[in-house]
């Protein structure tokens, strides 16, 4: 009977100490990324996915479960966005190349979305950028390659920085959560065309990475699905997960904490319990890989497509991938927290 008392008592404070480790962990990269965000705005006056989206979807996402959000924060992120973008209305209007194409659109409509931005003439610019460029790969020089019947219904990022922008599905599935977010009334009838040409696209394209399998479950969770699609692509991520408790980009790379922590997100989001095996695994994988200044560090391995430059954040030439590993590690370890009443 002590025994099994003992055992029952260690196993509740296990659990407690559990909790507030996870809660620990997401305070403290919460306050990593956002000094990384703040930072930015004073070094550079381009937008980025890394800086600006993905520490709004963390600090969003705490706000969920009771963590205090600094609205005036947000609203800077939010502003800087919208400034970068308003900046290019006329060219976006007319379907000339934007720095990274339709992932960076993709990314910066997210961004406003998670500050509750309203429709307006620079969200309007965006989608019908998005709306020319489906189907393209990139103009050049003003020359619009021709579209195919095959490719007609995806998006595709101006270049590749894996795993941020490495994959054709992740490029489809934020194009069209932003469409469907900011179409104004006028764009609708376009939107739809384009929404079903790219439903078409992504039930046929073979899923051939982690990031593909990961943006499709979102996108079906985000943009309606059938649940027995979800159910195989769960569990092919599910399948992925190393012996250390979390997940590599490829099959050929360690385990990181940007693919542990994306998955653990899109896992929960799209409907998996907090208590799930492979979830506990991943989460003991992502607490034991922060650092002690709360950011976790990712090893940037492709070909720089800007100038590097010091923004003053942790872990040196890896620090850009390492905000967004950071982003994605607390927006993970924020799910499994208790809801908030």
């Amino acid at each position: 009977m002590r025994t099994i008392l003992f055992i029952l008592v260690f196993t509740g404070v296990a659990q407690q100490s559990s909790a507030a480790d996870v809660e620990t962990a997401v305070r403290r990269g919460l306050a990593s990324v956002q000094r990384s965000a703040v930072n930015w705005h004073s070094n550079s006056d381009c937008f980025s996915c890394h800086h600006h989206t993905l520490p709004m979807l963390a600090s969003l996402e705490a706000s969920h479960v009771g963590l205090p959000l600094d609205g005036d924060w947000m609203k800077s992120q939010a502003d800087d966005a919208h400034a970068y973008f308003e900046q290019q209305v006329d060219d976006m209007n007319a379907g000339s190349h934007v720095p990274g194409g339709a992932a960076t659109v993709g990314y910066g409509l997210w961004a406003l979305s998670l500050d509750q931005r309203p429709r307006d003439e620079t969200t309007t610019a965006m989608v019908n950028y998005l709306l020319q460029v489906q189907g393209v790969a990139r103009l050049r020089d003003g020359v619009r390659p021709e579209r195919t019947a095959v490719d007609s219904g995806r998006w595709i990022a101006s270049c590749r920085r894996a795993p941020l922008q490495a994959s054709m599905v992740a490029d489809t599935v934020l194009s069209l959560m932003g469409i469907e977010r900011y179409a104004s009334e006028q764009q609708r009838p376009r939107a739809a065309i384009a929404r079903a040409a790219a439903d078409k696209w992504l039930a046929s394209v073979a899923l051939t990475s982690l990031q593909d399998r990961l943006w499709r479950l979102y996108g079906l969770h985000q943009l309606g699905g059938d649940d027995e699609q979800k159910r195989a692509v769960r569990e092919a991520v599910l399948v992925a997960q190393q012996d250390d408790g979390g997940w590599a980009e490829t099959h050929k790379r360690p385990t990181d904490a940007f693919s542990t922590g994306q998955t653990i997100f899109m896992l929960c989001a799209a409907g998996t319990t907090p208590d799930h095996p492979a979830i506990t695994r991943g989460r003991d994988f992502l607490l034991r890989s922060q650092h002690a200044d709360g950011s976790w560090e990712f090893e940037s391995h492709t070909k720089p497509v800007q100038p590097f430059f010091d923004n003053g954040d942790p872990h040196g030439k890896n620090q850009f991938i390492s905000v967004a590993a950071t982003a994605w590690a607390t927006s993970a370890l924020v799910h499994l927290m208790p809801q908030s009443e």
